[in-house]
């Protein structure tokens, strides 16, 4: 069972890890760079459209029109002509050529159907609905399984994922779980607020007046009272309850963090973070982190970080249990997250913020 901890980042010594998160950029000549895990490798000499990317892998739209896949310093032609929709989820590529259904992971490329309606892809999980059968189907762990037949034109009401799991109202509008390949069938029907993340289902009951919890296969009540807030993020849940008590539901424990609501709460991916009095508190695998003084209008979310300002207008970059902060930024720049990737963007260049060092690059400005 993980223990609530409050820890000050800057005196809590951890590993280095590799960031997760693909960097690209167009240099001065125009050519298509891709910064892979600290190195910049050049991926065409050409401006390319269309770029989608993730953990390990970058796609896009090459001058011939034709739709390119990056990864591990290796370049594939996907398919000769664009198409027509494409899912960048953080482990794997998918994407729909008229009817057919591909996914690329680790650098293989796989066929998931010869013909497909739509389509919905998440980290580790893809949900379609086959033809002409219109049959549900899912691939997830390298398998393909049905999930449920289909009758008639109408199979299931509605349906979201999370990266592993798949919540839905059945014809009957009786919420049902598609988890590890097995069919969770719930006592709570016409559920229309309810929100996915990996390993784990929350929803409102609101016939019931309950807030409940799918979790490592099981249903549970979390409050017999409807609640005012909530965020699903990877095996966890965050509330606000009717009296304005905060909580965290983790590692199958419901704890109470305040009896009052925080300024703000948020979730994304793994990270949670929440504010009281300005000072932010970040959760991370069961443990709480604080920094003092955060403004939220500079907070950016990533599924493992936080980039975010200081107290003294300087960039902070939280990843997984460790901060960053000792590095410089030219001014004046902008700063985002490709995964968990923090991207600074000048007038005349692009840097990259990798294992606490930033890495710069020139770029074309227009």
């Amino acid at each position: 069972m993980k223990y609530w901890c409050l820890f000050i980042l800057c005196i809590k010594i951890l590993p280095s890890f590799s960031q997760n998160g693909q960097g690209y950029f167009h240099d001065y000549k125009n050519s298509f760079y891709v910064f892979d895990k600290g190195i910049e490798r050049q991926a065409e000499s050409y401006p390319v459209t269309k770029i989608y990317s993730g953990n390990d892998y970058v796609a896009y739209t090459d001058s011939k029109l034709s739709f390119v896949y990056y990864y591990n310093g290796y370049k594939e032609v996907l398919e000769e002509n664009l198409p027509n929709k494409v899912v960048a989820t953080t482990t794997s590529l998918v994407y729909q050529m008229q009817e057919r259904l591909m996914i690329c992971e680790k650098g293989d490329q796989k066929q998931l159907s010869k013909r497909s309606a739509l389509f919905y892809a998440s980290d580790s999980i893809v949900i379609w609905q086959n033809l002409p059968s219109l049959d549900y189907i899912a691939y997830e762990n390298g398998k393909i399984k049905t999930i449920i037949k289909a009758t008639t034109f109408s199979v299931i009401n509605d349906y979201k994922i999370g990266n592993n799991i798949m919540a839905f109202n059945d014809l009957n509008y009786n919420l049902k779980i598609f988890f590890k390949g097995e069919i969770y069938e719930s006592d709570n029907s016409r559920i229309t607020n309810y929100n996915c993340a990996h390993n784990i289902v929350a929803f409102v009951d609101e016939y019931k007046n309950t807030f409940n919890v799918f979790s490592n296969g099981k249903f549970k009540i979390l409050s017999k009272e409807i609640i005012k807030e909530y965020y699903v993020s990877n095996d966890m849940v965050s509330f606000v309850d009717a009296k304005d008590n905060f909580y965290i539901y983790y590692d199958e424990t419901l704890t109470k963090i305040d009896s009052r609501a925080p300024d703000y709460f948020f979730a994304k991916g793994n990270i949670l973070y929440y504010s009281y009095n300005s000072e932010l508190k970040i959760v991370y695998e069961g443990d709480i982190y604080s920094q003092p003084l955060i403004l939220q209008q500079s907070i950016i979310a990533g599924n493992n970080s936080l980039l975010f300002y200081n107290n003294i207008n300087s960039p902070k970059y939280f990843y997984k249990g460790k901060v960053y902060d000792r590095f410089y930024v030219q001014k004046p720049y902008t700063m985002e997250l490709k995964e968990d990737l923090p991207v600074f963007k000048y007038n005349n260049g692009i840097g990259f913020l990798y294992e606490g060092k930033i890495h710069e690059f020139s770029m074309r400005t227009n």
